[in-house]
């Protein structure tokens, strides 16, 4: 194809310059003609060899990444390479220590409300406010995809991390889950596994809204820590959660038949109230499994799972 193309071109000069031979006359030298020709392929063969010499398109670096997800429409990531490197020699984990409302809480369709999170930084980064809390999966409850973090959080730390979301119009249970993410993209949720933390509340338009309990916990102390002396003391702690204003009837019961006498707690508003009892063994005590639980007398009748222990004095 390039051969043809330089024969026609060569023909096309000929041609050219046998007319202005013609049209001036003898006078023109026949080596003059040559050289023209001459000249004319030359630089055609020119024009092709630089034609055919390929071009390369510049591709920029991709720049590595530990993120797994596409990042949230409303976060612009840095153009720094330093910034975006993966390994800062700093560590990225946190521990959920308090939220607000209770999961469960009632709110009307529509209703706006705050949802906090209280996260302690248990990595070796510090959280500043190019850290995100990023919309997860769920409901996002009128929420923003992603939200700057209020303020610098620095390893060790414990910090409140307020939005303000709005019920949906749908009636039942709903739930948003959300996670932090750092500058350079690396999602991250909460405890040993790196969970996301969610809101989890329900939508109801009753008028005659029944609250009540929705949750109980446990944590369990040992008096002393080791050993058998004269008495041993286990303390129950029991977080009792509701999800709206209620008057709330408990006792403790025990696996040996003992309860507590009756006790009255009064929300005011969705919350947590925290409750203690203790179950006390002499040193002569059969070893063996035994347990504590909450009972809820009102205002609906409920016996929660117990917190279970292992006493072997022998």
């Amino acid at each position: 194809m390039v051969q043809t193309r330089k024969q026609k071109i060569l023909l096309v000069m000929t041609a050219f310059v046998l007319l202005l031979n013609a049209c001036g006359g003898a006078s023109q030298n026949q080596s003059e003609i040559a050289t023209a020709v001459a000249q004319t392929v030359q630089a055609q063969n020119s024009l092709t060899e630089a034609a055919q010499v390929p071009t390369f398109t510049a591709i920029p670096p991709t720049l590595a990444s530990d993120a797994t997800t596409t990042p949230a429409t409303d976060v612009i990531l840095p153009t720094s390479t330093a910034t975006l490197a993966p390994n800062l020699g700093c560590t990225l984990s946190a521990n959920l220590i308090q939220e607000d409302p209770p999961d469960g809480t009632i709110y009307k369709p529509g209703e706006t409300f705050y949802k906090r999170w209280w996260l302690q930084n248990t990595g070796t980064c510090t959280w500043d406010k190019t850290y995100k809390l990023v919309f997860w999966d769920g409901d996002l409850m009128g929420g923003s995809a992603s939200y700057s973090l209020p303020e610098v959080v620095a390893p060790g730390e414990t910090k409140e991390i307020p939005i303000l979301l709005q019920a949906p119009t749908t009636l039942g249970e709903t739930t948003g889950y959300w996670r932090l993410r750092s500058p350079w993209g690396f999602d991250f949720g909460v405890g040993p596994t790196s969970q996301s933390f969610y809101v989890q509340i329900i939508v109801s338009d009753s008028t005659e809204v029944e609250y009540g309990v929705t949750s109980v916990t446990y944590s369990l102390e040992r008096d002393p820590l080791a050993g058998c002396p004269t008495n041993v003391r286990y303390k129950a702690t029991a977080v009792i959660t509701t999800n709206g204003p209620a008057k709330v009837q408990y006792y403790w019961r025990y696996s040996d038949g003992g309860k507590t006498s009756k006790e009255t707690l009064n929300f005011n508003e969705a919350g947590s109230k925290t409750v203690t009892a203790t179950y006390t063994l002499l040193a002569k005590a059969n070893s063996g499994e035994r347990w504590m639980r909450i009972v809820i007398l009102s205002p609906v009748y409920r016996e929660w799972e117990p917190v279970t222990f292992i006493h072997n004095c022998q």
